[in-house]
C-alpha cells in the first residue's frame, strides 16, 4: 500500500495536528531527511499499531481500485 492511499484512509480517523505532523515526516522522508525506517516509527508512534493496522485493512476493503490514483501530498508547512 502506497503511503498516499494510507493517508487518505487515516486522515478521517487523526486529529488534524496528528496529520499534519505525518505530512511535515513525510515530506522529510521525500527530502530523504530521514530514513523510510524513521519515518514509519515516527507514523506508528502517531496512530498506533493496532489503530493502523484495522484503518488499512477497512479502507483497502471500502475503496475502489481508481483510489490508487490519488493527488500527491504536500506539506502545508
Amino acid at each position: 500500500m502506497s503511503y498516499l492511499l494510507l493517508f487518505k484512509a487515516i486522515s478521517s480517523k487523526i486529529a488534524q495536528k496528528d496529520m499534519d505532523l505525518i505530512t511535515a515526516y513525510y515530506q522529510q522522508l521525500r527530502e530523504k531527511k530521514i530514513s523510510r525506517e524513521g519515518f514509519s516509527k515516527k507514523l506508528r508512534m502517531i496512530v498506533g499499531d493496532d489503530h493502523l493496522l484495522k484503518t488499512t485493512i477497512t479502507a483497502l476493503q471500502r475503496l475502489p481500485h481508481t483510489a490508487l490514483k490519488m493527488e500527491p501530498v504536500t506539506c502545508g508547512c
